[in-house]
């Protein structure tokens, strides 16, 4: 029995719009058949994201990027936010310990977490009916909350 694949693991199916945002060149590979946008555009906008996957290193790049695609994302879209592993020799101010209130006060929830490789991991954030529309939680919110 072979080991599951990147793709496998994010749980990639019949989805069609994707959005990969800020993928690290060292991990393309798996993704490379795959057709996806790498920022929200306009037309992404008005489909809906049916697949969403954000690299972030900290809080503040992870509070700019939600603020342009949560609003992009179907209501039942995937939503993968991947980080560097503490093992990494990325500095990063997350990790799966870290809180995330960031997402759950825009009405998310973990799901899942997932390892991309030895540096990346993922985790799995799902609506829990919470959200309304409104990105309350601001850049800066984000930003003291980590403090």
């Amino acid at each position: 029995m072979s080991l599951p694949t990147v793709l496998e693991k994010l749980q990639i199916k019949s989805e069609k719009y994707f959005l990969i945002q800020g993928m690290p060149s060292s991990i393309e590979k798996p993704f490379s058949k795959l057709n996806y946008a790498k920022n929200v555009t306009p037309l992404l906008r008005a489909r809906k994201i049916d697949f969403a996957l954000i690299f972030a290193v900290n809080v503040r790049q992870l509070a700019q990027i939600v603020d342009e695609v949560v609003p992009a994302l179907h209501e039942n879209g995937k939503f993968w936010v991947a980080y560097p592993k503490s093992t990494s020799k990325i500095y990063c101010d997350l990790s799966r310990d870290y809180n995330w209130e960031l997402l759950t006060g825009l009405g998310f929830e973990q799901v899942s977490q997932v390892e991309l490789d030895s540096v990346w991991a993922a985790i799995h954030f799902s609506r829990n009916g919470a959200w309304e529309g409104d990105l309350e939680y601001t850049i800066e919110e984000a930003s003291s909350a980590q403090a």
